[in-house]
This record gives structure tokens, C-alpha cells and sequence, in this order.
């Protein structure tokens, strides 16, 4: 077997899955009325802009602001490596002013074209640019950037020389750039041709919008997770997709005729009793995949930890003892905890700085090994990474681009009883405060008897273990104490009347 798409439509939600050699490589989630906004193309009208912090705030219509860094802006700091980072110049870009200050360039009031590059997240509104870029099926449209390039992922020479040759023969516009995508292998001049045509047929649609709508309003929305999955997943060396839902099949093949028909006979339509992941046997992997602990085929295993600044990742040895020195078997487990931790890393769509604590070795040797399988493993991440080399202490220091909600974030929320500590108090540690609480309750009110509401496993504490620290509270304070058990308290939980 090699490479599978699985499509799964419910009613709330679309999940995605991408399966090589029947191994769970890459998963997602959108559900139905939280659409991505990231690659929408809005009209937004500048609310503020603040020169400390190089930034202006956008209007969008949505709830927050957008912000726009300096280095955002079209001939500002312009980063022709900004498309996946894998781009080759054949072109270069066009001359640039620089400018010192973001007021010199938006002023408050102003309408601007802007293309929001990463999702709303907690109290921080959208991150916008003005580099907009469009993707197509082979190509990425680039409307401001005269720039030609060629994804650096595309290794063969021949096949980057050919691919040359057609970008150079393009009739890209002398305004605009593009970039080859790795998808175009292969492809013909017409193919990339017939691409080219329709992206600039969309970014004719978007100057038409900008120029007759009012700001703010969004101009190009980004295609929903069916048609981004035909659009950059479909490629080449796919056997097939497989999706569920008759609708958003035919919706594929519409999409397909248009940009790549030789495709279509790939994509089958799944009709049978059995819900689709539970044929192809990954729902249960699907429901494993937020557990804390990750077992590897060794013996050992592998911790992720979340948290609110960065992910660490701890590896162990676990059960794990076949070979003949302790350097051998943290080398053993070591190899294959590198390579399901950048799985793990994709299929959670973990982000921003990532720490992985791999056991320790003596030998530089082996630590290099270990650091290439990682790296290598991390090639096939479709986000920008950033890896610090293995340190003596065995320890990895990475940062990982995540431009959309994490699937964690939308399947899970804080635990409202431990506020994401992922611990709760012990029963005897609720006693001891349910006890001073009390204290502190006779000694403000001066009352004579307290009413007090706990849950039952504290209850039986208090009855037993802590009764003779009750009697010295009430002959203190001459009062009574009433204890009351609620089980519909939570054992943290503690009520006085």
C-alpha cells in the first residue's frame, strides 16, 4: 500500500487523514461554521496605528482587529522567502523604498488590500500582510511580488532546469511573480499554463471587489478542508482519496475538471455500512491521538506536555532493556522516539517552541545520528521549522510555525476543576482548608453555628481523621459545626451557611 486520503463528512465536522502504508501521517479537523480565515483576501480600513510596536490595527468586521507589522507591508523588509521557504529566485524582486517608520506608509482611515496569514487566537486578532499570495494547483500567484521561483523541494536538476525554462516562457504579468509549487513535477507548460489562468482569473474577481465594496469587506475566501485536500494533497504518488459524502464528491470532481482531470479517477466515493475511518482502522488511533503518554513499538515511550508557553516533550526508556549498555539503549529508543515525535508534532499540529528531552548519551556520534533522524523526519512537515541542534545534555530546542487553531484547541477545553493544571487538590488538603475557611467564617460573623457543604470523600475525612481539630474549633469559638455532605459538590469544592 502506499499513500491514502481519507475524507470523513459529518454533519459538524470534516476530518481529514492521510495514511502511507496504512501508518496515520497527518491529521485534521474543520468544523462546520468555524471555517479557516487564514488565505482570506479582506478590504480593511485601518483603525489605529501605533509606531511603537511597528504595527497598525485593521478593521476587518470580524470581532478583533487584525494587525499589520511594518514587515508586512509591500516594499517593506520583503522576505522573498516567505512561501513555504522553499522558493528559488530565476527573477529578481522589484526595487524597494525603505521606510523607517509603519506611519509614513497607513495612516488611520485608510482602506487597504490585506490577506490574513495567521488565525484570531485567545485575545490577539489576525495577523495580516499585504504580500498576498494566491495557491493554486501547481503554482502560487504572487499579485505584488515580481518574483519567479521554483520550491526547493523540487531536488532534481533536470527537473528544476525544465521547470525553468517553462516559468521563464509563462506569461506571468510584469507586475506579478510565481512560484512553482512541488506539485508541478512533471507538469507541462499547458498544465502550469492553465493554472497561471486561473489564479489571475480570481485576482481579477478580488480588484473588482476592492474597487466597488466598502471597506471592510472580505473579497476571497480560502477554499474550505475538502477543496484544500484536492488542491495540495492530491498529487502524483496519491493512490486515491476516498471521501464519504456524495456532495462534497461531486464537489471534488467539479473542482478537479478544472485544474487537473487527469486526477479525477483517483478520487472514490465511499458508500459503505461501516463508517470510513473504522474501515481503514485508524479511529481508534484517532482517539488516542491527545493522550499524554505515546508508547513506542520498543518498549519506551514518549510524555507531551503542553503548555501555555511552550510543548516539552520527554522521552523515555521505559521497558526497554534488550541491549548490552545503558548508551546503547538510550540510542536504541532514542532513533525511534526522533521519528514519532516529529509524527506526533504533525498529527497534533504542535506550535511555537517545542523542547523534546531525549535520554542521555555520551557519544557525539550517536546524538548526531539521533538529531538527523529527527531532522529528516521533520522534512516532511508541510510548516516552517526551526531546529537547534542536539546539546550534550541530549536536550532539542525547536520552533514550529501554526498559522490555524490546533485540533486540541477545538476538541478540548480547559478542565474547569483543575484550570489545565491536570491535577486536583487531595481530599486531605480540602479538609484542611474547608477547616480554616470555617475558622476565619466564626471569627468575622461572630455567629454561633456554621453550616458546612462539602463533597463526600471530604466529608468522611473530616468525620474521621480531623474530628478532634472540629471540637477544638467549635470550644474556641463556642460554636457549632454542622458538616453536610453534597455529591453534587466537587471535591474541591466548599459552601458555607
Amino acid at each position: 500500500m502506499g499513500k491514502e486520503i481519507l475524507i470523513n463528512v459529518e454533519p459538524q465536522e470534516i476530518r481529514l487523514a492521510v495514511l502511507e502504508n496504512k501508518v496515520l501521517e497527518e491529521f485534521s479537523v474543520e468544523r462546520i461554521g468555524q471555517k479557516t480565515l487564514v488565505g482570506n483576501v479582506i478590504k480593511g480600513r485601518v483603525n489605529s496605528v501605533v509606531p511603537a510596536v511597528k504595527a497598525a490595527f485593521v478593521g476587518l468586521g470580524l470581532e478583533k482587529n487584525g494587525y499589520l507589522y511594518l514587515a508586512d507591508i509591500v516594499g517593506i523588509g520583503m522576505d522573498f522567502d516567505s512561501i513555504d521557504k522553499e522558493e528559488e529566485v530565476v527573477r529578481p524582486p522589484r526595487g524597494m523604498q525603505q521606510h523607517q517608520s509603519i506611519d509614513q506608509l497607513v495612516k488611520k482611515g485608510q482602506e487597504v488590500l490585506v490577506q490574513i496569514t495567521k488565525e484570531p487566537f485567545g485575545t490577539k486578532g489576525a495577523r495580516l500582510t499585504t504580500h498576498i499570495s494566491l495557491p493554486g494547483r501547481y503554482i502560487v500567484l504572487l499579485p505584488y511580488d515580481r518574483h519567479l521561483g521554483i520550491s526547493r523541494r523540487i531536488s532534481d536538476d533536470k527537473e528544476r532546469a525544465r521547470l525553468k525554462e517553462i516559468l521563464r516562457g509563462l506569461e506571468v504579468p510584469k507586475e506579478m511573480g510565481v512560484i512553482i509549487r512541488t506539485a508541478g513535477i512533471g507538469q507541462s507548460k499547458r498544465e502550469l499554463g492553465r493554472d497561471l489562468k486561473y489564479l489571475l482569473g480570481i485576482w481579477r474577481k478580488i480588484k473588482f471587489g476592492a474597487a466597488k465594496k466598502q471597506a471592510p469587506a472580505q473579497l476571497h475566501e480560502e477554499y474550505d478542508l475538502v477543496l484544500r485536500v484536492a488542491r495540495d494533497y492530491l498529487t502524483e504518488d496519491v493512490e486515491k482519496l476516498i471521501i464519504d459524502n456524495r456532495d462534497e464528491y461531486r464537489k471534488i470532481q467539479h473542482f478537479l475538471s478544472a485544474v487537473a482531470p487527469h486526477l479525477r479517477p483517483k478520487v472514490e466515493l465511499y458508500e459503505g455500512d461501516i463508517p470510513l475511518f473504522d474501515r481503514k482502522g485508524i479511529e481508534k488511533e484517532v482517539e488516542k491521538l491527545f493522550e499524554r503518554k505515546v508508547p513506542l513499538r520498543c518498549g519506551g515511550y514518549i510524555v507531551i506536555e503542553p503548555t501555555e508557553g511552550l510543548v516539552a516533550i520527554d522521552v523515555n526508556s521505559g521497558k526497554f532493556t534488550e541491549k548490552k549498555s545503558l548508551e546503547e539503549t538510550a540510542f536504541a529508543v532514542n532513533m525511534e522516539a526522533a521519528r514519532e515525535v516529529a509524527r506526533q508534532i504533525r498529527l497534533r499540529d504542535l506550535g511555537g517552541i517545542i523542547v523534546i528531552d531525549f535520554i542521555d548519551m555520551m557519544q557525539a556520534g550517536k546524538r548526531r545520528k539521533v538529531f538527523e533522524a529527527l531532522t529528516d523526519s521533520l522534512k516532511r512537515d508541510k510548516a516552517k521549522t526551526d531546529v537547534s541542534p542536539l546539546s550534550e545534555i541530549c536536550l532539542v530546542e525547536m520552533t514550529r510555525q501554526r498559522m490555524r487553531r490546533s485540533v486540541e484547541s477545538m476538541s478540548f477545553r480547559e478542565c474547569p476543576y483543575c484550570q489545565g493544571r491536570g491535577l486536583i487538590k487531595s481530599v486531605s488538603t480540602v479538609s484542611i482548608q474547608a477547616l480554616r475557611k470555617v475558622k476565619k467564617y466564626l471569627k468575622e460573623t461572630k455567629k454561633k453555628q456554621v453550616e458546612l457543604l462539602v463533597n463526600p470523600e471530604v466529608t468522611s475525612r473530616l468525620f474521621n481523621e480531623d474530628r478532634q481539630a472540629i471540637e477544638s474549633i467549635e470550644r474556641v469559638f463556642h460554636a457549632k459545626i454542622i458538616i453536610k455532605a453534597d455529591p453534587l459538590l466537587h471535591v474541591e469544592e466548599i459552601k458555607l451557611i
